[in-house]
């Protein structure tokens, strides 16, 4: 299944999720990827079918992955990480 939003998961919402959100960005553009909206929200929010992939930060994965596929970040701010688990998710997943 091809993967046409993302959504990035945090407690509230707020404020982490728009910096993994800005970032999942940067790395799709990296990627070449086209096409895949790419939006932030609560962990509320993370609910089946509301996206084709969410990431999130580990310590809010045991909930996230409830929802769906599901990429868990140790480091939110760290490009590197989040570049590496994208490519292995879209080498495993097209």
């Amino acid at each position: 299944m091809a993967v046409r939003k993302i959504l990035c998961c945090c407690i509230s919402g707020l404020g982490s999720s728009f910096i993994v959100e800005m970032n999942v960005k940067k790395v799709l553009k990296i990627l070449g990827k086209q096409g895949i909206s790419v939006e932030h929200a609560g962990i509320q929010d993370a609910m089946p079918g509301s996206a084709d992939l969410f990431i999130c930060s580990s310590d809010v994965y045991s909930e996230c992955c409830k929802a769906g596929d599901t990429i868990p970040l140790d480091k939110l701010a760290d490009l590197a990480e989040l570049k590496e688990k994208l490519t292995a998710y879209f080498e495993n997943h097209q």
